[in-house]
């Protein structure tokens, strides 16, 4: 539940890491699991606290709502005085209005967390809500086949995550929808998905080559499907849920630093190494950078490995702060702790990098095959294939080269040319190998 846990510290602490500067402590994290692993079971039992916060929000902005237009109404009737009193007197007209401030702001929505935001729909949360928020769903196939990354999105939506991944301003203007310049802002995701879904997302060279999947953590966890049998929860397991959703709480209702001069710009403390962690962080961190180079472990996720020492950090300070809300430094201890998950996330990002360097063809083909042997008739012609198959088959070569694929590896063969499919005869017609 950690990954759930980096959402509500981001808005208290940065951290300094050598060399590096101040760094936010967000993060983006991916869990893949096919339907029936319980994600969406685990995800309620992790968020319940901020479901709860959020509910709390939700009733108290009622109030706050009714006081906000009151304040509003009273405001432009004062502002709409001060224009007839100044009779076109433009000097006078501005020392009033200097006077009377600026217009109310309205109260944040008491949402903290979206779902399936666009790229222009999560900046206006983090404009209109709370400074700090995050993207979270149990059910990433919305998200990652939805408008936040379709051709037209993906590479805003990308972007946009780099940015508040690196902790930088928002800075967006459109003709449209006018300028946004957001400063002080924190948002982390977590994403559940299917390993289809996953592929997709991490087969994108774009999402690779603009360093997005560079800072994402992944956990692709074995299935426990079968074992689940049903057990009375310890209460062992009671005191420590119970524990967690009360450090969350904690942390959710206490007020986040913010800038002085606006309470909407978020500015956090900054926590730094302990001299120990500062010695152990610089060798993971030159560890790190040897093993990236040609022939290392870390060479085929390079970029990936170029910011394990960045995520080793944050995810070390995170750790430490939920030890102690107050903590202002990282002890070696909860380093070593950053760097064993970090670890961890480079045998996970490593096991998809091997299961991506099979050819797409050779996935394709696969797909294939199991659509076909689904199908009740056995054979098929050509057209079947890219008119009525698979999505990702949609012209005559592509499903010719991967019907191909199968033939030579025994799976199918190819039928007389003129064979009647139909009621036509077909020039290019395949059977299934049973």
């Amino acid at each position: 539940m950690g990954r759930h846990r980096r959402r509500e510290l981001e808005a208290h602490r940065d951290v300094e890491l050598p060399g590096g500067g101040r760094k936010p402590l967000t993060a983006i994290f991916v869990s893949v699991a096919e339907s029936g692993e319980r994600k969406t079971t685990v995800d309620k039992v992790a968020l319940a606290e901020v479901y709860a916060a959020e509910e709390e929000w939700r009733e108290a902005a009622r109030d706050e709502l009714t006081r906000y237009k009151a304040d509003l109404a009273g405001w432009k009737a004062a502002e709409d005085s001060i224009r007839k009193k100044g009779k076109g007197d433009r000097a006078l007209i501005r020392d009033g209005l200097i006077a009377l401030g600026p217009e109310p702001k309205a109260p944040p929505h008491p949402m903290l967390l979206i779902a399936d935001p666009t790229p222009e729909a999560l900046i206006l949360h983090l404009a209109d809500s709370r400074p700090w928020g995050g993207v979270f769903t149990a059910e990433g196939g919305l998200l990652v086949g939805g408008a936040a990354f379709n051709d037209e999105s993906r590479m805003r939506t990308g972007a946009l995550l780099n940015t508040l991944w690196d902790g930088d301003p928002i800075r967006r203007r459109r003709v449209v929808t006018g300028a946004a310049y957001l400063p002080g802002r924190r948002c982390s995701a977590h994403v559940m998905m299917q390993t289809v879904v996953a592929e997709r997302l991490f087969g994108d060279a774009m999402l690779d080559g603009i360093g997005m999947l560079a800072r994402v953590l992944l956990v692709a966890p074995e299935t426990t499907a079968g074992t689940r049998f049903f057990r009375e929860v310890p209460q062992e397991c009671r005191t420590i849920l119970a524990d967690y959703r009360a450090r969350l709480g904690r942390l959710l209702r206490r007020p986040p630093a913010t800038k002085q001069d606006d309470a909407g710009v978020l500015d956090p403390p900054v926590m730094s190494l302990s001299p120990e962690a500062r010695h152990l962080w610089i060798a993971f961190h030159d560890s790190a950078e040897r093993r990236i180079a040609p022939g290392g472990d870390l060479a085929p996720i390079r970029a990936w490995g170029a910011k394990a020492a960045e995520h080793a950090g944050r995810l070390a300070a995170v750790l430490a702060l939920y030890a102690d809300a107050d903590a202002m430094e990282v002890p070696a201890e909860h380093l070593a702790c950053g760097i064993a998950l970090v670890e961890h996330y480079a045998v996970e990002m490593l096991r998809l990098a091997g299961a991506g360097a099979v050819s797409p063809d050779l996935r394709l083909a696969d797909r294939l095959l199991h659509w076909w042997q689904a199908r009740k008739d056995p054979r098929l012609h050509l057209a079947t294939i890219y008119q009525r198959g698979l999505n990702a088959i949609g012209d005559a070569e592509t499903a010719r080269r991967i019907v191909g694929i199968l033939a030579e590896h025994g799976h199918a063969r190819r039928l007389p040319a003129g064979t009647e499919l139909e009621g036509k005869p077909r020039r290019e017609a395949w059977e299934l190998v049973s």
